[in-house]
């Protein structure tokens, strides 16, 4: 009987070693850029938090059929590679433009505020987007502006009154710096929120209330993927998944964790 029940023990464990790679095989990896976008993607973990972007995909995905494979790029290669089929998924502001090379979901994974930010005790004063003209401003690269903002930012460079950046925790060090090499920049409200927040700076620094604009944010899919064969019925599964975990709570716990 000792046997026979080794003899099915080790039946089993052959079975699944089997079993196992085939599982993996039919689980197809899918690309998407990785990008410095805190509190909605984290390239690094941030503690235990992934982002909420991440966490939504992860959920959504649920690793049955897709597993997500995340590359760091810049982003002039993230529009590049999604216009060729190199990444297959990516993150978007809905543009007219893009839909010549991507496809959209229907539900926004997530809405954000682009705003302003200063050092609290400058007593910058914005109340309307004209207000600008008045301080040094601080561009971080990739920052999609809307027309006005990028205006005023064009104009300024004229009169060597823009600092360029590539990272928002160095330009947070320059905008707090004595004497400071700028003095308000733009981005989304819950970025600069969560960073000052990490960065032990949330009391020196103030998100000004005015908002120039809310932007929602949707999964998109190249139209040159090879990896996702029905990219319709993809994108409509990720909509069910997120209109359902925003009725059930589910959503509002993920986001909670994010201070949103």
């Amino acid at each position: 009987m000792r046997r026979i029940m080794l003899t099915n023990i080790l039946w089993l464990s052959l079975v699944w070693i089997a079993v196992m790679p085939v599982a993996i095989a039919n689980t197809m990896a899918i690309k998407i850029n990785d990008i410095k976008w805190p509190p909605f993607f984290f390239p690094k973990l941030e503690g235990q938090y992934l982002g909420l972007g991440k966490e939504l995909l992860s959920y959504c995905l649920n690793g049955e059929t897709y597993r997500l494979d995340y590359l760091n790029l810049p982003v002039k290669r993230t529009h590049l590679y999604m216009k060729s089929g190199q990444l297959d998924i990516a993150v978007y502001s809905h543009k007219k433009s893009r839909e010549n090379f991507v496809l959209y979901s229907k539900e926004p994974i997530f809405i954000s505020e682009y705003g302003f930010v200063s050092v609290k005790t400058d007593q910058v004063t914005i109340e309307k987007i004209e207000d600008l003209y008045k301080y040094k401003f601080g561009n971080l690269s990739g920052i999609a502006h809307t027309p006005e903002v990028l205006k005023i930012i064009e104009e300024k460079r004229l009169h060597d009154e823009v600092t360029e950046g590539y990272d928002i925790d160095s330009m947070f060090g320059q905008m707090l710096t004595s004497p400071p090499r700028f003095q308000v920049m733009a981005n989304s409200k819950e970025t600069f929120k969560w960073r000052a927040k990490q960065l032990g700076i949330a009391d020196e620094v103030r998100v000004h209330p005015f908002t120039v604009a809310k932007k929602p944010y949707y999964l998109t899919v190249s139209k040159a993927s090879n990896n996702i064969d029905n990219k319709k019925v993809f994108l409509e599964n990720i909509d069910k998944c997120l209109v359902s975990a925003k009725q059930s709570g589910k959503y509002q716990e993920i986001a909670s964790k994010y201070g949103l």
